[in-house]
């Protein structure tokens, strides 16, 4: 299965592009909510040996492994706080089915929300200029792509909490996300300085998909 991860970091939202070789979005770097069995001192154990580990990387594959894993830590750990992302992206999958009559799925499992919005395709632009309630507490429109059918974006608490425009499957993070996030990284970068330190070494320019520049005010 073959998957796409990026992350870009903003002074205002976050936004991660996160999407499996099926087509779906892939939840292991996606934050839903649900209560982790992890406690505060586990979790800070973890984060501190990512950054470790990533502090002494001097290997780009292993860096880019340890920078995945980071991700998938920094989901969980905001799952907590997270809008319920899995449920409101079922939603919109059943809104569409109805939408289009409940097409046979093709090939085999489930058909993907993607799919449906292809088999939507052709109606015009009246999907377009429809808002879907959730009964999770978000909306669904359905924006027409530039390069042809018809786009995703799931609404809740003010952000987009899940879309897709033709690039993959992304989210915009929640206040209270953003402000767990600060925290998740406080421990991590405090961790990874001292252990950079400890052996004598130069803090390098940060990896992309952390680093706080406006260049990456943008879907990565």
């Amino acid at each position: 299965m073959g998957i796409s991860v990026s992350g870009s970091v903003s002074s205002i939202k976050d936004v991660t592009i996160a999407t499996s070789g099926k087509g779906e979005p892939n939840w292991s770097y996606i934050p839903s909510a649900g209560k982790s069995n992890k406690s505060k001192a586990e979790f800070t154990s973890e984060i501190k040996e990512l950054a470790k580990k990533a502090a002494l990387s001097t290997n780009k594959t292993e860096s880019e492994h340890i920078s995945r894993q980071v991700l998938q830590l920094r989901a969980e750990y905001l799952s907590d706080v997270a809008p319920d992302r899995k449920m409101l992206y079922q939603q919109a999958k059943n809104a569409m089915k109805n939408q289009n009559n409940n097409p046979k799925c093709r090939g085999i499992g489930e058909l993907t929300l993607l799919d449906f919005l292809e088999a939507a395709d052709g109606r015009g632009s009246s999907l377009a200029e429809k808002r879907f309630a959730l009964a999770g507490g978000g909306t669904l429109t359905c924006p027409i792509l530039t390069t042809g059918g018809y786009g995703a974006v799931i609404e809740c608490q003010g952000v987009k909490a899940l879309s897709n425009t033709g690039n993959g499957w992304s989210y915009e993070m929640t206040p209270a996300e953003l402000a767990k996030k600060n925290e998740f990284y406080s421990i991590y970068w405090t961790e990874y300085r001292s252990v950079r330190n400890s052996v004598g070494t130069e803090l390098s320019e940060l990896p992309d998909y952390l680093e706080e520049k406006p260049s990456f005010d943008r879907k990565a």
